[in-house]
């Protein structure tokens, strides 16, 4: 007979140590959320100040503080406070979204046969991992959970993990429910996301070099930043706003009124995406989702994302030239690419539903957690082996 399990009985560690807004913050509150609505009792641990402790307490959730710098101190500190949690707080699973806490978790879990660990990976694992040295402490993960399937074949790629360790899970967005309309006028509208936090002006560079040159081709072109809430919220508005008028570009740049979503995604012909230290952005497939064209730079998970070309083109980071001559060829092309975005919305909808990721995430919560409790009943027998 099946084993049960009330998923609402676990203690549920949670541990993402980003500063800013981002993918992994998304992420980590959609997931305590959810556990925590479902009856679970979540810990989540974070860095004070931090978007996420800022958003979680909004959500009334248990928190608690380590400054993660990096180092071999920050190893100990998170390591004593793992081993103190487990005879506290009973843990039952540790879901961890970042690649080097992982490890100290990894080590501080390897006596404790009971609890699964989970890590979400929105990292290039290639450069953090260091073959030999993190063998030890890797092996402890029972699942990797990725939001790209090109993502997921790097892991498996470059970490010793078996294939069964590492699965594609969806981006758990929530999906428009009518098809948008295909934008009409005289004027090419492209947009960007601008971070609520974002103060690297320097970054948007290579966009706003480019888009004068769009218009060589007698056709006006506009380009929206769009941002979480209001851009007079925006701590470095004033930033923005000068580097544009510095540049002369007041006549081709707005910021948009509303809040990054539907309404400003509405109407436009393409959207650009920046360079950014993660493979994988949420934003960037919310574009997708309400069929706008996108332009992102140039790695195998997005290249994925675009199924080849077929969805919208890659760039490589900080190349105006080419930066321009993508943007002017889906702009050309616009019906086209707005028509293969209208044949994949099923097909994206069903990868990356919010609903579809929380079922399969907490199926999997509730499959590890008997796997372990089952493995660990066998090691404590009378009949275990010693060795």
């Amino acid at each position: 007979m099946r084993e049960k399990l009330r998923l609402s009985d676990l203690n549920v560690l949670f541990v993402c140590m980003d500063m800013g807004h981002g993918t992994n913050c998304h992420r980590v509150l959609a997931d305590v959320t959810t556990f925590h609505n479902l009856g679970g009792n979540p810990l989540l641990v974070c860095r004070k100040g931090s978007v996420l402790d800022r958003l979680a307490e909004q959500q009334d959730v248990r928190r608690h503080y380590l400054d993660i710098r990096g180092g071999w101190r920050s190893a100990v500190e998170l390591f004593q406070f793992v081993r103190q949690l487990v005879k506290t707080e009973q843990l039952d699973l540790v879901h961890c979204y970042n690649y080097r806490p992982a490890l100290v978790l990894g080590f501080a879990l390897k006596r404790e046969a009971r609890i699964p660990l989970v890590y979400t990976s929105n990292e290039d694992v290639g450069e953090l991992y260091r073959p030999f040295w993190h063998d030890y402490f890797i092996t402890r993960v029972d699942q990797v959970l990725c939001f790209s399937a090109a993502l997921g074949d790097r892991v498996m790629d470059i970490l010793p993990l078996g294939g069964r360790q590492v699965g594609f899970t969806g981006a758990g967005l929530e999906h428009p429910h009518h098809p948008a309309a295909a934008p009409t006028g005289d004027v090419w509208k492209l947009c960007t996301y601008v971070r609520p936090d974002e103060d690297d002006i320097d970054r948007f560079a290579p966009l706003f070099i480019a888009l004068p040159l769009l218009e060589l081709t007698g056709k006006r072109v506009v380009l929206s930043l769009a941002t979480e809430g209001s851009w007079y919220q925006h701590p470095f508005y004033e930033k923005f706003k000068h580097s544009v008028l510095e540049r002369g570009l007041e006549h081709h740049i707005n910021f948009h009124s509303k809040s990054w979503g539907a309404e400003s995604l509405a109407g436009q012909h393409l959207f650009v995406a920046l360079e950014t230290d993660v493979p994988f952005e949420d934003h960037e497939l919310q574009a997708l989702l309400h069929q706008v064209p996108a332009l992102l730079p140039r790695t195998s998970a997005r290249t994925h994302l675009l199924q080849e070309g077929t969805l919208g083109l890659t760039y490589q980071p900080g190349d105006v030239r080419e930066l321009r001559a993508r943007a002017l060829e889906i702009l050309q092309n616009h019906k086209k690419y707005h028509a293969a975005l209208g044949a994949a919305l099923p097909d994206l909808t069903e990868k990356h539903h919010f609903d579809r990721y929380a079922g399969e995430l907490l199926q999997l919560y509730e499959r590890l957690s008997l796997q372990r409790l089952r493995f660990s009943l066998k090691r404590s027998g009378p009949f275990a082996s010693r060795t």
